[in-house]
């Protein structure tokens, strides 16, 4: 029987990089993997989406191509090449992590993987001992009652990006960021469209200003939106339904009731440091629950391998940036004015539209806004949500700002360059204290 210091379940953004840090840690590490390396993300979740949005854009650039002085006579959607496109994308960076892991020296171990007791797992004829164990298993997409997948009428997110073709009409149930992004995708590859929404608002989570700008953006584009309603049986006016209302946890067939591994409806619990009720067992991604994000996964990967190692593992959820692919795109981290408030605490915000910003008409992207959150006693910023050009790239400046404890007037004083997106950041810190120059 091989004996590792570190045996992990899973080879997603959580599984394969906690092995990569227990190996720069000088931990002897082995990975189990039942399907292709790097997890739901890269093979079935956050890459092959933006490859399809990424083709999507590049559709939206031609169609209004003659606004930046260029006639272009037509254009004709290959649809598989964009597949083709999204699935060597998948398979290049697929061979990438395995590489990563062959040069630290982590042994990949194929086949579904079983905790035998608290030290052993198995897989097939194969049995390894381990100090600590790492269970990395992610999650599962959320069936409706009435609703179940048959990757033919009814899909689930894996099943829209296995499509041959891009359907004539699709339905999204749901109006979370699955359903917003397959919509803003196939709205511009020339399907209808309809969103339904349960909540009041798409993006349930997101600001309500955000939430309602993309609402109006969607319609612009000719894609069906209703929020409040609940959807309790599919007809056969759409040709294909994706359902996108939540994440399972992926923790069945693993073993974990048999040794005693505490869960809340399968999501598996944990401690501060990661660590299951069972001492040398640890959790980490999407299989905790929680922030069901990539990296929010490697990052909890990461804090439990150093915990294991005796180092403190801190993770502070409150600046972890979320980020939407649709166009615009939207992004946010930290608070938004509504969880500060409900906090209790006295917040002041400040918006500024992309229509004050020089680069932006240069782009030919001029809508959309940013908004900042901030302590009103002591000006620290709290958060800030942003929909517009490559705002999934722009909220990266004020995560730090959160996490430091910078105030609005010290991120005002940075000198961004210009013509740039960026300046935006710059202009609402201004505005924050009424000092703003673009705007009147």
């Amino acid at each position: 029987m091989q004996k590792y210091d570190l045996a992990i379940i899973g080879s997603g953004p959580a599984g394969y990089v906690a092995g990569i840090r227990a190996a720069q840690l000088g931990m002897k590490v082995c990975v189990f993997e039942k399907d292709r390396l790097g997890g739901v993300c890269l093979n079935w979740g956050c890459i092959p989406t933006k490859a399809l949005s990424a083709s999507a854009e590049a559709i939206y650039n031609i169609e209004r191509v003659s606004e930046f002085g260029i006639n272009v006579k037509g254009y004709e959607i290959d649809f598989q090449k964009i597949q083709d496109r999204k699935n060597n994308i998948v398979k290049k960076l697929s061979m990438g992590v395995e590489t990563l892991l062959k040069a630290r020296k982590i042994e990949i171990i194929r086949g579904n993987a079983v905790l035998k007791d608290n030290t052993t797992v198995i897989s097939g004829d194969t049995e390894v001992e381990a100090n600590n164990i790492l269970i990395a298993t992610g999650s599962l997409p959320f069936e409706l009652p009435g609703m179940a997948f048959d990757g033919v009428k009814i899909l689930s997110s894996t099943h829209m990006l296995e499509l041959q073709k891009a359907p004539k009409s699709v339905l999204m149930v749901g109006g979370g960021v699955i359903g917003c992004e397959f919509a803003s995708i196939f709205r511009t590859f020339g399907s209808e469209v309809t969103i339904v929404e349960m909540m009041e608002q798409l993006l349930p989570s997101e600001d309500l200003e955000i939430a309602r700008k993309i609402e109006q953006i969607f319609k612009k584009r000719g894609i069906k939106v209703f929020t409040g309603t609940k959807a309790e049986e599919i007809r056969e006016n759409s040709e294909k339904t994706l359902v996108s209302v939540g994440r399972l946890p992926n923790s069945r067939g693993i073993g974990i009731e048999d040794i005693g591994i505490e869960c809340n409806k399968g999501w598996i619990k944990v401690d501060g440091s990661f660590r299951t009720n069972v001492k040398n067992i640890y959790a980490a991604g999407d299989v905790i629950g929680g922030v069901l994000l990539a990296h929010a996964a490697s990052r909890e990967g990461i804090c439990a391998v150093e915990a294991m190692s005796g180092k403190d593992a801190v993770l502070d959820y409150n600046v972890m940036p979320s980020c939407i692919f649709t166009n615009p795109e939207i992004a946010s981290v930290g608070l938004t004015e509504k969880k500060a408030k409900d906090k209790g605490i006295d917040v002041k915000t400040r918006k500024f539209l992309f229509t004050g910003i020089g680069k932006a008409y240069v782009l030919g992207e001029t809508d959309g806004f940013i908004k900042l959150v901030v302590d009103n006693p002591s000006d620290k910023i709290l958060g800030s949500q942003i929909i517009g050009p490559h705002a999934t790239e722009l909220i990266a400046e004020i995560s730090p700002c959160i996490q430091f404890g910078i105030t609005s007037e010290k991120l005002a004083s940075v000198i961004h360059a210009h013509p740039t997106l960026s300046e935006i950041i710059c202009e609402v810190s201004e505005a924050m204290n009424n000092k703003a120059i673009h705007s009147i």
